[in-house]
């Protein structure tokens, strides 16, 4: 098993910032999940249009870390999961303020190959000619998680590990694939859209058989200094105009998914 984890991914680590605002300005800062980079950027704009004076700052990562990062006492205001674990983890110690807490998108989990890649099924992953197959770390990453559940319930699991590539993310998993690093990945759907000339779609896990349901959580934290627009932006997601966006991002609906939020996972 390879953990290369050497190569800056860009969504990591990284505050985005969305100023113009007068003096007395209140900063929400958002944690989300790496791969809500793309339509949070987008609505982060947007949350701030609507409040003069808001600044809206994101820091994206890996789930894992950013709860890891929370617990530890960083000034976060709302944390963006994408898997409940995380959730429920914060929520079991307190962390979280959960009457704020709600399911926002859902997604789906795809196998990927670069464009003139022969790759067809799940199975050929454990063949001689793929080397490499990009997985994000299942011990933090949520992609990763889901990956392992599709590949032990596809019986290929142990195979597959011994030519894993750990990222660090779902973003730095997409990019060893995009950069020849791996024959193979397996990423969010959304992710995979991201890039749509230097990836192709192989194969969709299904939902509720290879793994469990891929659940976007949201709520505000805590410890937040600014408990007034922090919940604002936490009602924001689910909004007509914050979902459209999600939409065109490639994330479906949480209509129906709010019976799976308390899952352990």
């Amino acid at each position: 098993m390879r953990r290369f984890y050497a190569k800056p991914v860009a969504a990591v680590g990284i505050l985005v910032l969305f100023t113009s605002v007068p003096v007395h300005a209140e900063t929400v800062i958002v944690s989300a999940a790496a791969s809500l980079t793309n339509a949070f950027t987008v609505l982060g704009r947007m949350f701030a249009a609507q409040h003069k004076g808001v600044t809206v700052r994101f820091n994206f990562g890996s789930s894992g870390a950013l709860e890891q990062q929370i617990e530890q006492g960083a000034p976060v205001d709302v944390f963006a999961s994408a898997a409940v674990k995380e959730m429920n983890h914060l929520r079991t110690e307190h962390l979280i303020v959960n009457a704020t807490r709600h399911n926002f998108a859902t997604n789906r989990l795809v196998l990927i190959a670069p464009p003139g890649s022969p790759l067809k099924t799940w199975h050929q992953l454990t063949t001689g000619w793929v080397r490499h197959v990009a997985i994000s770390d299942p011990a933090s990453v949520p992609s990763g998680r889901y990956a392992r559940e599709t590949l032990l319930h596809k019986g290929i699991w142990t195979a597959v590990l011994k030519k894993a590539v750990l990222g660090e993310n779902v973003r730095q998993t997409l990019q060893y694939v995009v950069d020849g690093d791996a024959q193979a990945g397996i990423v969010f759907a959304t992710d995979a859209k991201i890039v749509p000339h230097k990836v192709k779609v192989v194969r969709v896990a299904v939902p509720g058989t290879d793994h469990h349901p891929i659940v976007y959580p949201v709520a505000v934290v805590a410890a937040t200094h600014h408990p007034l627009f922090a919940g604002l932006f936490v009602k924001f997601l689910n909004s007509p105009p914050a979902q459209a966006v999600l939409k065109r991002y490639g994330f479906l609906s949480a209509i129906g998914a709010t019976s799976v939020k308390n899952r352990k996972r």
